[in-house]
Parts: structure tokens; sequence; C-alpha cells
């Protein structure tokens, strides 16, 4: 946990996996089953405990039943870790020096179904954790998974090692091993480039706590929350976070199109928008350019959060947790794209950050922009989680991400996954920024996930069909 951001003790990723993957390599298949569980345990016990905030905070539920919902969550997401303690333990059927390319396979394979399976959770995968280290260039070959891949393949290559008794042949075979795969991935060429003109914005984090936020009583300080922000000196196009007036859009249209007017600006907001076509409401962006008026409806929503999955099976939990504006309904796959002076706007509402695929890039102009509302979380590591989501989504890309959330962290994230400026957790203010878009398109952004997997496919098919005949 140590790895991951607000700590960002990088190493500790290392570390923890060593140990981790040590104690199983001297475990029976039963004892490393339950050693794998009891570390996933933990893991998401530190990491992730706060979906507490939302239930028992924001959902109004009693403590013991907010308890027990986070509970069975992490126990939950701790079931992925089970296959990794089935395959890793002394009793492997498998010769020592391909058993790393086993293990690292194994372990992707399931943050990968992790990520996808019921919605997905991609939280906390080894990869996020070494943003802004040796490994950065590997991000936009192969993503995020591919980091992890590595992470796991270097500490069971050095396992091995410790562990053999012809440790000179096992070292000179993996170290011409990494040196091949690192080679290979520092020449590949970068094919990207930075427009000349940069786009002047302004990005406005208001600081509103959910308990005035969903209050009706309240909506006129909120709106006089952005009115106050723009006595500063402001750029011309203003960025305000998810949902920032908590109205349905149609019903408010002439707030924000005197806000625009008033001060000269071009909006782009969160909102709740209703579509009277279809009789939806959905959690979208929109932009105000010039007289355009464009949306974004958000694609990937959070389960229980905005919508509910399994009604027939699930409706009374929903009735349970009861949180506000969670009859959401999700966007068209493929839709209208958004442009802003000639340069392509890729939207990205809150958790959508973490799923790469939302992503889709072209030889244009571009910038990613990832309105949030993490307020739902309270004072907990989750801010700083997704801002190192996001950093990723950066790096993978090759486009700049300019994050605004309600009460943080907003950020200006380059193309390279540094934070060239930040308004912290909890605080209000402004960010006046000049952001150079990008164009091209990265090896992972234009193949995806498909090479890894093919490769992680290919190593458990050679492994099984060993498993068959010597098992």
């Amino acid at each position: 946990m140590s790895s991951f951001s607000p700590i960002n003790f990088k190493f500790g990723m290392f570390i923890s996996l060593f140990i981790y993957l040590y104690i199983l390599l001297r475990s029976s298949v039963r004892s490393s089953i339950f050693k794998s569980y009891i570390y996933g345990i933990s893991i998401f016990t530190f990491g992730v405990s706060w979906i507490f905030n939302s239930i028992y905070y924001y959902g109004g539920q009693h403590l013991l039943f907010s308890t027990l919902m986070t509970v069975i969550f992490i126990l939950l997401m701790s079931i992925f870790f089970i296959p990794i303690g089935f395959f890793i333990n002394k009793k492997k059927v498998i010769p020592n020096i391909y058993y790393p390319a086993i293990a690292a396979s194994i372990w992707v394979c399931m943050e990968f179904l992790r990520s996808t399976l019921f919605g997905g959770f991609p939280w906390l995968l080894a990869g996020t954790s070494q943003v802004g280290t040796f490994l950065n260039y590997l991000y936009p070959l192969l993503g995020v998974y591919f980091v992890s891949f590595m992470i796991v393949l270097i500490i069971m290559m050095i396992l091995i090692i410790f562990l053999s008794d012809t440790k000179k042949y096992i070292l000179t075979i993996y170290s011409f091993i990494l040196i091949f795969i690192f080679s290979v991935t520092i020449i590949i060429p970068s094919f990207l480039t930075d427009s000349k003109e940069p786009l002047r914005m302004t990005i406005i984090q208001p600081n509103i706590h959910l308990g005035i936020k969903f209050d009706d009583k309240q909506l006129a300080t909120i709106k006089d929350k952005y009115i106050q922000a723009m006595d500063n000196n402001i750029h011309e196009l203003v960025i305000l976070p998810e949902t920032a007036i908590p109205k349905i859009y149609q019903f408010d249209k002439s707030f924000y199109e005197a806000f625009k007017q008033d001060y000269n600006v071009n909006l782009i907001t969160g909102i709740f928008n209703f579509n009277r076509e279809d009789n939806k409401i959905y959690n979208s962006l929109l932009m105000l350019n010039n007289d355009n008026e464009n949306f974004y409806n958000k694609r990937h929503l959070v389960p229980f959060g905005e919508y509910t999955p399994l009604k027939n099976v699930f409706s009374f939990l929903a009735e349970i947790i009861d949180i506000p504006m969670s009859n959401i309904s999700h966007g068209q796959l493929n839709q209208n794209k958004l442009i802003y002076k000639n340069v392509l706007i890729h939207p990205l509402i809150c958790y959508e950050i973490a799923y790469p695929s939302l992503i889709e890039t072209s030889n244009d102009y571009g910038i990613i922009i990832n309105l949030s509302n993490d307020a739902w979380f309270g004072d907990s590591f989750a801010p700083y989680q997704h801002l190192q989501i996001a950093q990723t989504r950066a790096l993978e890309s090759g486009r700049p991400v300019i994050r605004v959330a309600n009460t943080g962290i907003s950020a200006v994230v380059d193309k390279n996954g540094v934070i060239i400026s930040k308004i912290g957790l909890n605080e209000e203010g402004y960010i006046n920024t000049n952001i150079y878009p990008s164009r091209g398109i990265t090896p992972y952004m234009y193949f995806g996930d498909y090479p890894l997997l093919m490769l992680i496919f290919t190593i458990i098919l050679l492994y099984l069909n060993y498993y068959r005949k010597y098992g």
C-alpha cells in the first residue's frame, strides 16, 4: 500500500511482493491459497476501505450496515488473489527458469479480470504504483498491465536466482532477457508532438461539501461560489467539476448562459442532463463553446452509486443505500466528438479515468478532461489514488490530463504523467494554465491490451501443456 499515493514509497511494491512471493514459494498449495487471500484482504483493507465513507456518511446508513458492506466488498475483491496462491507454491510443476513468466502472467490475468468482471474495479493495480519511476516509458508502449507484468517478472527472477542451485547460469539467462526487453522498449521512438499554440484555461475547485451540495436550499450559495471565483484573472476557457450545479441542466439553462456571457468565457462543466426523447437522466459533461451546446454522457457508471446492476436482484440494496441521484442512465459508447479550437477533447467523468479503453485517441491534437467529485470519499486515500490513476492515463495516451474535482484533488498533468500544478484536497481555489495539446498515437493506444493478453495466453497454454505431460 505504501507504493500508492499519497505515501508514494515506490520501492515498497517490490519489497511487499518479494516477501509475499517468497512466502508462497515456501508454502504448500493449501497454505499458499490461504496466505494469498489474507494478503489480498490486507491490501484492500488499507487501500479501499474509503468506500465506507460513501455508505456511512453519504448513504445515511447505520454504522454496522456500512461496516458490513465494506467488509463484504473487501472479501470479494480479495478472492482474485486466490488463483495466485494456487499456481505459485512449493508444489509447482514447472522448471524454475520459466517460473517468473508464469507468475507474472497469473498476476496480470487476475488484475485484468478484477478490472473487467461485473463492471470492474481497476484500483490498486501494481503497475499504477510506479508512475514517476524508471518504468515510466513502458506505459505508452503496452500500458499499466505490462508494468505490473514487469514488476512481478523482475521480483520472481530475483527470487529464483536466490533460491536456485545454479545461480550463475540462471542469472546470465535472466540478465539477457531483461536487457533485451528494456533495450527493445527504449529504442522504440516517440510519435508524439505538441501543439505550438496553447489552450488557455482556468480550473475552478469550489470545495463544496456533499452535505451542502445536494441541499436544494443551498443552490444559491453554490452558484455564488462559482461567480465569486470569476472575480480573479480568469482565462478564456473555464472548467468546472462533475455535476457542478446539482440541478438538471435543462431546468437551469439560464444560469449557464448568463455565466458564459457575463464573463465572456467558454465553459466546460459537469451537469445532470435530461434527455426528453428517451426520458433519461445522464451524468454529463457540457461544453458551451461560442453558440454551440455539446454534451458527453458518462458511459461507465459506478454500481449502486449511479445505477443499480441487476435491478431484479439488487433493487432492495439500492433502496437501503439511497445515495443521491443514483438513477443515472448509461451514455452510448459512440458519441459525438468534442472539439475546442481544433483540439479534440477526450472527456472522462470521475471513475471513467480508470478505464483506458474509453479514450479514443486519433492523430489530432488532443487533451483529456476528467471531471470528478471525490467528496464522496471524504478525507481518505481515494482522491490521491484517483489522481495517480489519471497520471497513468496521461502516460499511456501521450495526452495532457486536466483533472477538475469538487473538493480535490484538481490538477494539471502533462503527457509524461508529471503534475504541473494542483489544488490540494479540501481546498478552494483555481488554476490558470496554458496547456499544449499533443498529437500522435502511442503503441498502447493503437494496440490496447491485446499484445500483452496474447503473450499471457500463450505462456499459460504452454504451462498447461507442460502440466498435462509432467504434472
